[in-house]
């Protein structure tokens, strides 16, 4: 008879999983202690990808009840014509989220820059935020063609700053951007992009 596989990091629970980092067997309680912390999972791994998902799920599932308080707050305050802005910048970041990893801070940064370059003063940056510059990018034709309020934009980036850093966590650098992951997940081949012009 043969003896149960012992997981290569605890060595008390069965190694149930195949870990491809550490070529080693580990059992699910260890794998899901020290993902991405002190093992360096490849990103095809298929238990990250499946705990990615469910981690994405439940933060969309918080950042709903957040979005739907924030969405009443504008429209009870007379603002309500800034969610359209709001879901568009949302939609933008996730998309932008799936070209390239960034944090909730860069999020933040990049909403904030953003709002001052559309500023009706003229703000000389010291620093451009990489992830501003391309929302920038992104936004610049629709704001050329007249398809964007530029001060509803402005308000919009702001508020959505603020629900950021409120919607963060210590110990968690990237909880709003797999919120936003969850939210707008990615579209099959052929659907082409979410993005459109709301507002």
């Amino acid at each position: 008879m043969s003896q149960e596989r012992k997981c290569a990091l605890c060595g008390k629970r069965a190694g149930d999983r195949f870990c491809p980092a550490l070529d080693a067997y580990i059992c699910s309680t260890c794998c899901g202690l020290h993902r991405r912390k002190s093992i360096a999972c490849p990103p095809d791994c298929p238990y990250l990808v499946e705990a990615e998902r469910r981690r994405r799920a439940r933060r969309a599932q918080e950042l709903a009840r957040s979005w739907e308080r924030l969405s009443a707050g504008l429209a009870q305050g007379g603002r309500g014509r800034l969610v359209p802005y709001l879901e568009l910048l949302g939609e933008l970041l996730a998309e932008l989220a799936r070209q390239g990893d960034f944090r909730d801070g860069e999020a933040v940064a990049a909403l904030r820059y953003l709002a001052r370059k559309l500023s009706p003063i003229e703000i000389v940056e010291t620093y451009v935020p990489p992830l501003g510059k391309l929302l920038l990018e992104a936004l610049s034709p629709l704001l050329a063609r007249g398809s964007l309020d530029p001060a509803a934009l402005r308000e919009a980036c702001l508020s959505l700053a603020e629900l950021a850093e409120a919607f963060g966590e210590e110990g968690e650098p990237d909880k709003f951007v797999a919120a936003l992951l969850g939210t707008y997940p990615e579209r099959g081949p052929g659907e082409g992009s979410r993005i459109i012009v709301r507002p």
